[in-house]
C-alpha cells in the first residue's frame, strides 16, 4: 500500500517524514509552520493594500492589536518574508519595500531612530542627534523605496512619561507625513491606550484586531490542520469535540499557546510511542497554562 492510502490522516509533506527518524520528526514538529487562517488572511490583504496606497498628503495606517503571544508577530514577519528587500549586489541601491523595527523598550525618539538605522543596515555616528539620525532615515526612506514602515510592540509606548508618550508618537506621526511612508503600528490592548490619547494618532490609524479563539468550528479547523502536517503515525482526530474544549481550555484560546501545546504533545505521542494524541494525554500533559506562569515562577 502507499503512504497516501496508509496515513489518509497526513498531507504529502507530512507523509514524506513518516518514516523519517523519531529525531527527525520531532524536528520538523517544533520548527512549525505558517498558519493562514481566516482572519491572518484578511489582516495580510489589508496590508498588501496599503502597500500599493498612492502616495497621498494623509496616509493611511493601521494599528494592530492582539493579546500577547495570539499571533500578531507571525502575521508581521510572513508579510515581512513575502516582501523581501532586494538585495541585488549589481544594483546601486538595496530596494527595500518594507520595513519592520521593534518599539525599544521605553518611547525614546532616539532609541527608536537608532533602530530602524539598524534595521537598514546603515552605520550611523553613535553620538549622532536626534534630528541627524532622522535626516538620514528620511534620505534612505528615499534611496530604498521604503513603502511601508512596520512598528511592533507600540505598547512599550506607556512605559514612558506622558512628554515622552507625546515626544514618541509626534516623531513617528511626523515620520510618516514627511516620508508619507505606511505606518502599520502593533501591540497588546494597551497600544490602544497609547494612540487614544492623541485624537490626530487615533483618527490615522484604523485599528485591526486579532482576539482570543473560542471554541468553535473554526479552532477545530486550526487544530486539523496542525493535525495534518505533524508526522503521526495514527490520526489523532482533534476535532472530537471533548479533545477540541480541552484544547482549548489548556491554551486558554492563545494561538501561540494552543500552537506549543500542541506540538508538545505531538513530542510526547512520538517519544512515547503512542503515535497519537490521545485525550488523556492532553489533561495529563507537564504543561503550565498562560493564566498560572507568573504564579508557578513564584513557587
Amino acid at each position: 500500500m502507499s503512504d497516501q492510502a496508509d496515513f489518509p490522516h497526513l498531507n504529502d509533506a507530512a507523509r514524506v517524514l513518516i518514516h523519517a527518524s523519531d529525531a527527525q520528526r520531532i524536528h520538523a514538529i517544533r520548527s512549525g509552520t505558517w498558519l493562514g487562517y481566516a482572519r491572518a488572511k484578511e489582516i495580510m490583504a489589508r496590508m498588501e493594500d496599503l502597500l500599493e496606497y498612492p502616495r497621498i498628503t494623509r496616509m493611511p495606517n493601521m494599528l494592530l492589536v492582539a493579546p500577547s503571544f495570539n499571533g500578531k508577530t507571525s502575521i508581521l514577519e510572513r508579510f515581512l518574508a513575502l516582501h523581501p528587500p532586494d538585495l541585488d549586489p549589481e544594483g546601486e541601491t538595496t530596494i527595500c519595500p518594507v520595513l519592520m523595527v521593534e518599539a525599544p523598550p521605553s518611547p525614546d525618539v532616539s532609541s527608536f531612530y537608532s533602530r530602524t538605522l539598524d534595521a537598514l543596515m546603515t552605520p550611523y555616528k553613535p553620538t549622532a542627534s536626534v534630528q541627524e539620525k532622522n535626516s538620514q532615515i528620511k534620505l534612505l526612506f528615499k534611496q530604498m523605496g521604503v513603502k511601508m514602515l512596520v512598528v511592533d510592540e507600540i505598547h512599550h509606548l506607556i512605559a514612558g512619561s506622558l512628554n515622552k508618550q507625546r515626544d514618541f508618537r509626534n516623531a513617528l506621526k511626523s515620520l510618516g507625513n514627511e516620508t508619507k511612508v505606511v505606518i502599520v503600528a502593533a501591540g497588546t490592548e494597551d497600544a490602544y491606550n497609547a494612540f487614544n490619547t492623541d485624537p490626530q494618532m487615533s483618527s490615522r490609524f484604523t485599528p485591526e484586531e486579532l482576539p482570543l479563539w473560542r471554541a468553535d468550528k473554526q479552532f477545530g479547523a486550526l487544530l486539523a490542520t496542525l493535525e495534518l502536517r505533524s508526522p503521526l503515525k495514527k490520526p489523532s482526530n482533534l476535532k472530537d469535540p471533548a479533545k477540541m474544549l480541552e484544547m482549548h481550555s489548556r491554551s486558554e484560546g492563545t494561538l501561540g499557546d494552543m500552537c506549543d501545546l500542541f506540538k508538545e504533545l505531538a513530542v510526547d505521542a512520538i517519544r512515547s510511542q503512542a503515535e497519537e494524541i490521545t485525550l488523556d494525554s492532553i489533561r495529563t500533559l507537564r504543561w503550565v497554562p498562560p493564566s498560572k506562569r507568573k504564579q508557578y515562577r513564584r513557587l
